[in-house]
């Protein structure tokens, strides 16, 4: 492998490590690690890039940043469930094309536990989860290649499922999809009845294991009743949002919904996004 190669490669595992590591003791990714083992855990992992994103703010962590992409490397790997060979999380490395922006364009896509038939129970964790899809209509979106990463044991929990891309690996470019995080995004959640504030404060971001940038904070609340959830995006107009409410101001934007906690067992748990 040639020095130039060696140090891309490392640049990769050095991003993936550190969007996950800076993340804040609040935040669980949908589909990456295991929901958490109390009140305000952090799993940390190496997932790679995948899909590839918008850093609205500073130069965003380790990653390489500049448009290019870097292919995965190594053996491919074989006897899953899905037949075939792949290149896996946190046995292969490679990243997705990302850049940066002064500003952004987005639509809110928030976890499917939220606004689906799950029943969020008082005691058991809530995984509360958004991502920000870059609106290609209402802003420029330069040509950002990335890959398909799936699940590679459908039968196992989401959190314990292996994934990973096909081999041999084919660039999507430009990839379907874009994702935004920003710099200073904030998270508050209350009981406005029962006068209770279970957080307020920053936001923690992460890659999951399907290569996605997400936000995710994992909640257990003491008492039933209507939640409210919002977070603040800066640098980011909000152009639609799958459920939910969304303001926009000259600095950013609050994306707000409410959830319903009810009394009994249980776990309010959700799908990879």
């Amino acid at each position: 492998m040639s020095a130039q190669m060696t140090a891309r490669v490392l640049k990769g595992v050095v991003g993936a490590l550190a969007i996950a590591a800076l993340a804040i003791p609040t935040a669980v990714a949908k589909g990456g690690p295991p929901e958490g083992h109390g009140p305000g855990s952090v799993e940390t992992t190496a997932n790679n890039l995948s899909v590839p994103a918008m850093f609205v703010g500073s130069y965003p962590y380790a990653l390489t940043c500049d448009g290019e992409v870097t292919a995965p490397t190594g053996e491919p790997l074989s006897g899953y469930s899905v037949p075939g060979e792949y290149f896996v999380q946190g046995e292969h490395v490679w990243q997705a094309a990302c850049g940066t922006a002064a500003s952004a364009a987005a639509v809110v896509e928030w976890g499917d536990n939220l606004g689906g038939d799950a029943k969020l129970k008082v005691g058991s964790p809530i995984r509360v989860e958004v991502g920000l899809l870059a609106d290609a209509e209402a802003m420029t979106v330069p040509s950002l290649g990335g890959y398909t990463v799936i699940k590679l044991e459908p039968n196992m929990l989401d959190r314990e499922s292996p994934y990973g891309t096909a081999a041999p690996a084919v660039l999507e470019d430009p990839f379907d999809e874009v994702r935004v995080w920003t710099q200073g995004a904030t998270l508050k959640i209350w009981n406005e009845d029962a006068g209770v504030l279970a957080y307020d404060g920053a936001a923690g971001a992460e890659i999951n294991a399907t290569g996605r940038v997400v936000y995710g904070y994992n909640l257990r609340v003491g008492l039933p009743g209507v939640w409210t959830i919002q977070y603040f995006f800066p640098g980011v107009t909000v152009t639609g949002s799958d459920i939910g409410d969304s303001e926009v101001t000259e600095s950013g934007t609050y994306v707000t919904m409410h959830i319903t906690a009810v009394t009994g067992g249980g776990k309010g748990g959700g799908k990879n996004h």
